[in-house]
């Protein structure tokens, strides 16, 4: 039976300081670790409670998350940011039903809250009729909004234009919503560190000590390009651990490079791979687990990383654990582009805010991918979005033979983040349906300038060549 607060505030200030400071950190089993004897004696704090709640969240423990939130919205039924996260939950959980229910409680306590409006819309579009819609336009106008509430409105009420067919107004509040919060962004990174790859990687060998390493899948790709969904679709199977889209890899791949520069020893993107002593490679293997893991304990299970750029660190994957499977996806560029421009403003796409950022970093992506392809060889899956959507069974059975795993039909049915039979109104998600194809047509003016960019006809029909062989 939780009471009230049964420990000193000085207690428990102290331990949320801990447990803010690992969290920050991304250490959520050992953030736990320091709540539960608050927990176990029932203690009734809100704070703690919340951040019980996302450590169980960022541990993809979507159940418990749930669970903790329920309690807390049951105990504290006022507060709109507590139904607001148990939405976001059950979003990402897969409950829309249940999400859709706890963002209209934030409503009915708030009825101006520009996140449970888009929230809403983010699951099934507003008509441009209604009154969600209507409200969101009224809002648009106040001038006292943060960036942050203007992009999220500016995507919004972009959404629902290209629901109701206005392809130009849509594309324009898209733009102006990432450009509320435009973030800095520098691609000639990658076309250094692809250069560096191609002259350089070569896979390291298998050895007796590699059958002994835990077995990792890496998803990698553009961003938008059915990473996401092919995460979601390996996750429901009982045999895999999904650290979703951490930045394990390239946190990995700059702390090697730190390193060997304070040793004196080369330290550019990838001459470094000679230079590291057995000793050393397993000290920077454990490091990607802890961070990867987040503290926790994989179980023998398949861990599966889909972070779309990692692809660019496929290689570094390769070197410290040899025998990882690999899987590239391969999505149309057009509609690739389309979906990063038109996806979550707020989710730290920085690349999608220029479409010459696109074009450019989609260029060095498939280079990287071509590498990768003729090196790592049958480690490594080149996977067509076109062809998981129109042809899921037989695609998802191969990617499980490919991981390793057993086939389970529970993958045909992956989490939905939105209303699936209404995908064909909204933008930038990715999910199990065709209907996510050639959204890019009624858009062909906006994206002329994205076309040129990325090299025009020979570069799209290069890939549509290339796609068809995947297929």
């Amino acid at each position: 039976m939780l009471v009230e607060n049964s420990h000193t505030p000085d207690a428990l200030a102290e331990a949320f300081a801990t447990v803010d400071g690992l969290m920050a950190t991304g250490k959520f089993a050992r953030s736990l670790s320091v709540m539960l004897p608050f927990v176990q004696t029932g203690e009734l704090d809100a704070g703690l409670l919340d951040r019980t709640a996302d450590c169980f969240f960022e541990m993809r423990d979507y159940e418990n998350a749930v669970n903790v939130m329920r309690h807390v919205t049951a105990t504290w039924p006022d507060d709109p940011s507590a139904w607001g996260k148990l939405g976001l939950m059950l979003q990402t959980k897969g409950d829309l039903l249940g999400a859709e229910q706890a963002f209209e409680e934030v409503l009915k306590r708030d009825p101006n809250s520009i996140p449970a409006l888009t929230a809403l819309n983010g699951i099934e579009t507003f008509s441009v009729d209604s009154l969600y819609a209507q409200r969101l336009m009224s809002l648009s106008e106040r001038e006292d909004l943060d960036a942050k509430h203007r992009a999220l409105i500016h995507y919004a009420l972009a959404q629902i234009a290209h629901g109701s067919g206005e392809a130009e107004v849509a594309f324009t509040l898209f733009q102006s919503a990432r450009n509320e919060v435009a973030g800095p962004f520098a691609p000639a990174i990658f076309d250094e560190m692809v250069a560096e790859q191609e002259a350089l990687f070569e896979p390291r060998p298998a050895s007796e000590d590699a059958s002994l390493l835990p077995k990792l899948v890496f998803i990698g790709g553009m961003p938008m390009s059915g990473t996401g969904l092919v995460d979601r679709i390996l996750a429901q199977h009982p045999g895999v651990f999904s650290v979703g889209a951490k930045t394990a890899l390239s946190r990995t791949h700059g702390a090697i490079r730190m390193h060997l520069a304070k040793t004196d020893r080369p330290c550019n993107y990838w001459d470094w791979m000679e230079h590291l002593s057995a000793e050393e490679i397993d000290i920077f293997r454990q490091y990607y687990l802890e961070r990867a893991l987040g503290g926790q304990v994989a179980g023998g299970k398949t861990i599966v990383d889909a972070h779309p750029l990692g692809c660019l660190e496929f290689g570094l994957a390769q070197f410290l654990f040899p025998e990882a499977k690999f899987v590239f996806m391969s999505r149309h560029p057009m509609d690739t582009a389309l979906a990063n421009i038109a996806s979550n403003v707020l989710n730290g796409n920085a690349l999608a805010s220029r479409t010459e950022w696109i074009a450019q970093v989609m260029r060095t992506v498939y280079s990287s991918a071509t590498v990768y392809a003729s090196k790592l060889g049958d480690s490594m899956r080149l996977q067509s979005y076109e062809a998981l959507v129109q042809n899921s069974e037989r695609e998802i059975g191969l990617l499980l033979e490919h991981a390793g795993l057993e086939y389970n039909a529970a993958c045909l049915t992956p989490n939905a983040l939105c209303d699936v039979p209404q995908i064909a109104t909204m933008l930038g998600q990715e999910e199990l349906s065709t209907e996510t194809q050639n959204q890019w047509l009624p858009y062909e003016e906006q994206l002329q300038g994205f076309y040129e960019q990325l090299g025009g006809e020979r570069w799209v029909s290069a890939w549509e060549d290339f796609d068809k062989t995947l297929r």
